[in-house]
């Protein structure tokens, strides 16, 4: 009989879980990133395709690939990782494909995106000392700081699987100084984002190179 109790009290904890998050539009949210998960992925294979069609691929990977040092690839990623996210991680993911041991190297960029989000966790922290520029912040990305404040850990998550700027919503969590501790947590789920890109992406690229 206890065990049916507690059965049933995990049932309906989920339940009032899930229509609280339906309440507050975390559900269509999350929904919606989905989708663009799916148009990234997509567009990514369909230009790949294209590029296919149009030269050789292989060729062009592998000038991508060996035309770029490690040490220069590694600290710019890091850089865009740390401030605003301004290259997607995507091109990096694509890097990896005819180098050695690319899943040693993707949980690299993983580790070095985590990093960066850390970095700029502690930037939004020290632009605590520069009011003007946390101003400008807070207007600039006015919904991603409503969004932080109404979710919390769940945004932290969100940005840090679906095509939401990861620096951003780090730099905005040291702003408004969400835990330190639960940010380290849920910002792990980063790995999972690249894991499941590079999937993708390699499957694509394994199925047009034949």
């Amino acid at each position: 009989m206890a065990q049916k109790k507690k059965h049933r009290d995990t049932i309906s904890r989920i339940f009032l879980y899930y229509r609280y998050y339906q309440r507050t539009g975390i559900i269509d949210f999350f929904l919606q990133n989905l989708l663009k998960v799916i148009i990234s992925i997509s567009a990514i294979v369909g230009l790949l395709l294209l590029l296919n069609a149009i030269f050789d691929i292989q060729t062009l990977l592998e000038k991508f690939v060996y035309s770029l040092r490690p040490a220069f690839v590694y600290f710019v990623f890091y850089l865009s990782e740390s401030i605003l996210g301004w290259i997607p991680p995507d091109i990096f993911i694509l890097w990896t494909k005819d180098k050695n041991s690319p899943i040693l190297l993707i949980t690299l960029l993983a580790t070095i995106s985590y990093l960066g989000g850390i970095t700029a966790y502690w930037l939004g922290i020290a632009l605590q000392k520069f009011p003007r520029i946390q101003n400008y912040i807070q207007q600039r990305f006015a919904n991603n700081f409503a969004q932080i404040k109404k979710w919390g850990g769940v945004i932290i998550v969100m940005s840090a699987l679906f095509p939401l700027p990861f620096a951003t919503i780090s730099t905005i969590a040291g702003i408004v100084r969400y835990p330190f501790n639960k940010f380290l947590l849920y910002g792990l789920t980063r790995y999972l984002r690249f894991y499941i890109y590079a999937f993708s992406i390699f499957a694509a690229l394994n199925k047009i190179m034949g």
